[in-house]
């Protein structure tokens, strides 16, 4: 009989396959979760902060366009508009929306050159180029920028948070209720607790004139998203997150004269935009170390950092000076990771040549 049977073989133009996203599919990730906040201005009508934004991004893209027009500048040209568009959405989400959107436009374009040329390129500088263009902006414009919310009384208290509710400097909207009570008689009744009303307010939009600082539940499942099957890129957000908020619920009320071991950690998380830094910033491709124990370290570093800079909250940027000093320490980290690396290599090269020498002594 015949035998009909036709075997195909699909032959891969590409035989490689990537085991962690390339810097154009992050970014893209990226792009499309930051989105959902530009939409989310749209509809509070915030357009102050959406053409600061748009500034931001206009800025980037120039800074893009004349590195390769002027500068004859290949590299990387099949992605950087993508990481560009990226980086100029994040710093304008950084930006407060007091600030002149045209100022923005152009210290925006000539930082992103500066970054270009001097720190390593857009994708793989070893400083976050949004930070380092929000830095510069601070300097230019540091009276724009809020003030902190809490003083050394505030902060004496059991929960500054709830003072801060009750007193009105942070928002409580009409909905806040109802969601409370439904929260308090499902979820938190099974743990014999329940939270004030204002919390989810606070959760949902604190109304801050820094964008990045408003939608902590959409940046939360931003975060979900972004990092979802890859376990690497939690370790430095979570660390991060952990040792920060540990040193506010513990060491905060000694330097504060508060209450024992009872330092406000939703203020701290939910103030300042500790969840944007941890999801959109904090990890960027170039500015941390590769090895796990490296990632750890610098995760822990960054916390401490972010306690003694931005403090227990409503920092308006200690988080954007806490990622530049964060940035620096990778620096060390990375070269301790050369030197790790290194070492290692020459131990297995030198136990390669003696199994090697052996075999050549029983021939």
């Amino acid at each position: 009989m015949k035998n009909n049977t036709k075997l195909t073989r699909n032959v891969l133009i590409r035989p490689f396959k990537y085991i962690t996203d390339s810097v154009a599919m992050e970014a893209t990730k990226m792009i499309a979760l930051l989105l959902i906040q530009i939409v989310l201005l749209f509809i509070s009508k915030s357009y102050s902060s959406l053409l600061i934004v748009l500034a931001a991004v206009l800025g980037s893209l120039g800074a893009d366009f004349f590195s390769h027009k002027l500068f004859h500048n290949e590299d990387n040209d099949e992605y950087s508009f993508i990481v560009s568009v990226a980086h100029g959405m994040i710093a304008g989400l950084l930006i407060p929306s007091t600030y002149s959107p045209l100022t923005v436009l152009f210290a925006i374009f000539f930082t992103m050159l500066v970054v270009k040329h001097f720190f390593g390129g857009f994708s793989y500088a070893w400083v976050n180029p949004a930070v380092f263009s929000v830095v510069v902006l601070w300097i230019i414009g540091a009276r724009l920028f809020p003030s902190y919310l809490v003083n050394m009384d505030i902060l004496s208290l059991r929960n500054p948070s709830q003072t801060l509710i009750e007193n009105g400097t942070l928002p409580q909207y009409a909905f806040d209720t109802e969601i409370t009570d439904a929260l308090n008689a499902s979820v938190f009744r099974l743990f014999k607790v329940s939270i004030p009303n204002g919390y989810v307010s606070l959760f949902w939009d604190n109304q801050s004139i820094i964008p990045a600082f408003r939608f902590n539940f959409v940046t939360l499942v931003s975060s979900v998203i972004l990092f979802a099957g890859n376990s690497v890129k939690c370790v430095i957000p979570g660390i991060f997150l952990a040792v920060y908020l540990a040193l506010v619920r513990f060491v905060s009320p000694v330097i504060c004269n508060g209450v024992a071991f009872q330092g406000d950690m939703l203020l701290a998380l939910l103030t300042g935009g500790t969840i944007f830094f941890a999801v959109f910033v904090l990890s960027w491709y170039g500015t941390i170390p590769i090895s796990l124990t490296g990632k750890i370290i610098y995760g822990f570093l960054a916390g401490i950092t972010a306690f003694l800079i931005a403090g227990p909250g409503t920092s308006p940027c200690g988080l954007i000076f806490t990622v530049l000093v964060s940035n620096i320490f990778s620096i060390v980290i990375q070269q301790w990771e050369s030197r790790r690396d290194r070492l290692s290599l020459r131990k297995k090269l030198e136990t390669f040549r003696k199994i090697e020498a052996e075999e050549q002594k029983e021939l």
